[in-house]
């Protein structure tokens, strides 16, 4: 029986399940995105990158967040907060 190769079942495991987005920026860009993500308490410039399109894909649809909702006085008045 083969020896179970694990570095070969992650990448395989990842070909399977994710789909890979290579983005360039210009020279010394990427140390500044780091540091913001750094900044932030994301775990990974991948974690914040994915976030990132996650939060601009929820703006670009015409869903509300029930959190961003508030009444005040007692009309049937509501503000929305984005």
């Amino acid at each position: 029986m083969p020896e179970f190769n694990q570095s070969k079942y992650i990448n395989e495991f990842a070909k399977e399940k994710y789909d890979r987005i290579i983005v360039q920026v210009p020279k010394g860009q990427k140390a500044i995105i780091d540091e913001k993500r750094k900044e932030k308490g994301y775990s990974s410039l991948n974690a914040y990158i994915c976030e990132l399109i996650r939060r601009d894909n929820n703006e670009d649809n015409s869903n509300i967040n029930v959190s961003n909702i508030s009444q005040s006085g007692t009309n049937n008045s509501i503000n929305i907060r984005k």
